[in-house]
């Protein structure tokens, strides 16, 4: 783009290692957008993104587009409220456990705080081409640890009591887990993917989205969990070793079950809000069904973990857990590959553009790719050519999300 249709080709230093061009070309004729279409393309049609409209500028990470703010507070407000009651309502339910075992309570809290850290950390890394903003993750946590465990304690108890009913209590004791949590927990943990789509709608756009988004939700609702399944076992113990107990309780729902938890049935089902969020909330039929599909997959999920199927043996364990675990991998693994490849389109697209070679912008699609470039830039120009890869980036991530909805 730095010059004439016909004019000999000019060797730039640092373009054949991979590094992005300079915003401006030789001769600064003009001031460019990584991204941008050349000066003599047709232009686009005003779209839902506003590109190519008269005065269109170009919207962040955190920012909201025209009609996008109102219902974003709305949720925000939402989320807040379910937060409170959430808080209060977990309050209510462990308090008294609490206050009995302090310190064994202290250690519980201490656990799922390592619990929260390493799967934080671990979710927000296999978003590919760039993590979730931090806000928004810890959000989505939030919704987990508070709002969604603290009313699912309190539904499940109703529920268990109904199925008591109807079931005869022998029959409801062994299968209420499976009958009462795919309904009650899934459907509130999905709630909360629902909220951050409409509060963060740039931060939830496409399937990808939804499965990170989702998978932190669930991180979120596993540790509250484990925290009070660890304090009911002192109890169920017999408070012979509460300290024992924790350790114990917390060892075999986070090693042994761990990867067939709630992360996985939710971002599952948070896939399926990125599917529907990819389309403006109007999908067609197929886009439905298929949404419909990953929240009942999830919710099957969870009904085979609970359920007394195949025993509660090692092996019967391993087979619950190994069915979540593979179909949240194969979710996962079709979301990732479409969206890599739309990125790495559009980034080669803008390579090409900006008169890189297409290997070394699509490159940039990773972050083990543009860390590469970046070492092979000098140390006080390495500010400014991060900055236009993030300026590429973005603007191919954006190019992804708009060709989802084809």
């Amino acid at each position: 783009m730095g010059r004439a249709p016909h004019e000999p080709s000019k060797h730039t230093p640092g373009r054949d290692e991979g590094q992005v061009p300079s915003q401006r070309g030789p001769e600064h004729e003009q001031e460019t957008t990584y991204g941008s279409r050349p000066h003599d393309a047709e232009p686009a049609a005003p779209g839902r993104d506003g590109e190519g409209a008269p005065g269109s500028v170009h919207i962040g990470r955190g920012a909201h587009e025209p009609g996008q703010r109102l219902p974003a507070l709305a949720a925000m407000a939402v989320l807040a409220a379910a937060c409170v009651i959430g808080l209060v309502l977990t309050w209510m339910y462990a308090s008294g456990i609490v206050r009995a075992y302090a310190w064994p309570a202290v250690l519980a809290f201490g656990l799922g705080v390592i619990t929260y850290l390493v799967g934080f950390f671990i979710f927000r890394r296999i978003r590919p081409v760039r993590p979730p903003r931090v806000t928004v993750a810890v959000l989505a946590t939030v919704w987990g640890l508070l709002a969604a465990t603290g009313v699912a304690a309190y539904a499940n108890t109703g529920m268990g009591g109904l199925w008591g009913q109807i079931l005869g209590y022998e029959t409801a004791g062994a299968w209420t887990a499976a009958l009462t949590a795919p309904l009650n927990e899934e459907l509130l943990k999905l709630a909360g993917v629902v909220v951050l789509a409409v509060a963060f709608p740039r931060a939830l756009r496409g399937p990808v989205d939804g499965f990170i988004l989702g998978a932190l939700v669930g991180l979120g609702f596993e540790v509250t969990e484990n925290f009070l399944y660890a304090l009911n076992s002192i109890s169920m113990s017999g408070a012979l070793a509460p300290a024992t107990s924790v350790s114990d309780s917390t060892i075999v729902r986070v090693v042994l079950t761990g990867l067939g938890s709630h992360w996985a049935m939710t971002a599952i089902a948070g896939t399926a809000v990125g599917v529907l969020a990819a389309v403006d909330w109007r999908p067609g039929l197929r886009r439905a069904l298929g949404a419909l599909g990953l929240v009942l997959l999830a919710m099957l999920g969870h009904f085979f973990f609970d359920s007394p199927l195949l025993g509660e043996g090692l092996g019967g364990i391993a087979a619950k857990v190994a069915f979540v675990f593979l179909s949240a991998m194969v979710v996962y693994f079709l979301a990732r590959h479409t969206y890599r490849g739309r990125v790495r389109k559009s980034l080669s697209e803008q390579g090409s553009d900006l008169g890189m070679r297409r290997a070394d912008a699509k490159h940039l699609a990773s972050r083990h790719g543009r860390n590469k470039a970046l070492a092979r830039v000098a140390r006080p120009e390495r500010p400014e050519v991060r900055r236009r890869q993030e300026r590429m980036v973005e603007e191919a991530e954006d190019r992804a999300a708009r060709h989802a909805v084809n």
